[in-house]
């Protein structure tokens, strides 16, 4: 496969997380590459480099188009595709926001746009100016893993900047700050409490709680499987409540296959699970005909300092699904494919 070097317009976005990568790759391995890579004249990646590197994983010769646009409509071509395309949080927006507003892009003609200011990038991206300046404060003071965790979704942009306002100009006092931070709170994404509320009144009570935090335990149930406990390894019974590992470290799609496994055995009465809404997955397939909720906007974590930066969705897997639907609809669009596979008839 043919190496391709970027277009600094293209690093104005992050690129996926290891975990979505992955998703990507397997969808491009299943359904081929739908949307074409786009170069520049000169033969760089000016979109696409994530479904190039999804390619390159999947083993799928990746096909390509030229960008048929005058150089100074590239970064207008590229703010605007992303921006549409992309589910991005405002913390997100604001490093890009940031980015763009400080991009000057020479090129093969040695060209500035320097067509935004700081004001035009804010308006671009959908957020206010005092955002973009946290977000160019954590480009130009924090340290790289600061930068990454907001992108991630670990910390909100304002709180970033007030960390570095706090630690000072000195760049390793700041990371040593966000070090402590790192510590002392936890990166995991902890269940927010209003969705366990519901979960409980659905359920009465929950009976395990199968990919629990290590310490005290975050959601109230009768019995948790922690890491060391290994939860994939042991059986489930009783009403789940499912919130598995998202990271890179963890993909849901092992936790879904258990959940199944477990649910259709008879050992799980009832379920509901918290998942990123990965529609296009194998995993996400697999819980086709049981009933979801789209969440409206984006899920704030019981632990993180800011919006989740991506979608998600809670499915349910048991009799009950009406009441599944009363209780979760406030929280967004509800859907039950009509089946006479749901429900799953199971003692009371």
């Amino acid at each position: 496969m043919r190496h391709h070097p970027v277009s600094p317009i293209a690093e104005l976005y992050p690129l996926m997380d290891t975990a979505s990568l992955l998703e990507l790759a397997d969808s491009v391995r299943r359904n081929g590459l739908r949307e074409p890579i786009v170069l520049t004249a000169d033969g760089a990646v000016l979109d696409g480099r994530n479904r190039l590197r999804a390619c390159e994983i999947a083993g799928v010769e990746p096909h390509f188009v030229e960008f048929a646009g005058a150089d100074e409509d590239a970064l207008e071509y590229v703010v605007d595709t992303n921006s549409a395309r992309r589910h991005l949080s405002e913390s997100q927006r604001a490093l890009i926001a940031a980015r763009l507003a400080d991009f000057r892009h020479g090129g093969s003609r040695s060209r500035p746009t320097g067509r935004y200011t700081q004001k035009a990038a804010a308006a671009k991206l959908g957020i206010g100016e005092r955002t973009v300046r946290d977000g160019k404060l954590v480009l130009e003071r924090g340290p790289v893993e600061l930068a990454e965790d907001v992108e991630r979704g670990l910390i909100a942009v304002r709180a970033a900047a007030e960390l570095i306002r706090s630690a000072g100009k000195e760049r390793v006092l700041v990371a040593e700050y966000h070090r402590l931070r790192r510590q002392s709170g936890s990166v995991e994404w902890y269940s927010p409490p209003s969705i366990l509320r519901l979960v409980t009144e659905l359920f009465g009570e929950i009976d395990l709680d199968p990919a629990s935090n290590e310490g005290e335990p975050w959601v109230s149930a009768k019995h948790h499987y922690t890491q060391s406990d290994d939860g994939l390894s042991r059986p489930w019974e009783g009403r789940v409540f499912l919130n598995p590992p998202w990271n890179a470290q963890g993909s849901p799609a092992a936790w879904v296959k258990k959940l199944l496994d477990e649910y259709e055995g008879g050992g799980v009465t009832e379920a509901v699970c918290l998942l990123p809404a990965r529609t296009n997955t194998v995993w996400m397939d697999s819980l086709s005909k049981f009933p979801r909720c789209f969440v409206k906007g984006r899920l704030k974590f019981g632990d993180a300092a800011g919006e989740a930066p991506f979608p998600v969705v809670l499915v349910y897997l048991g009799p009950r699904t009406q009441d599944f639907v009363d209780l979760f609809d406030d929280l967004g669009s509800c859907y039950a494919k009509v089946s006479p596979s749901i429900p799953r008839d199971c003692p009371a």
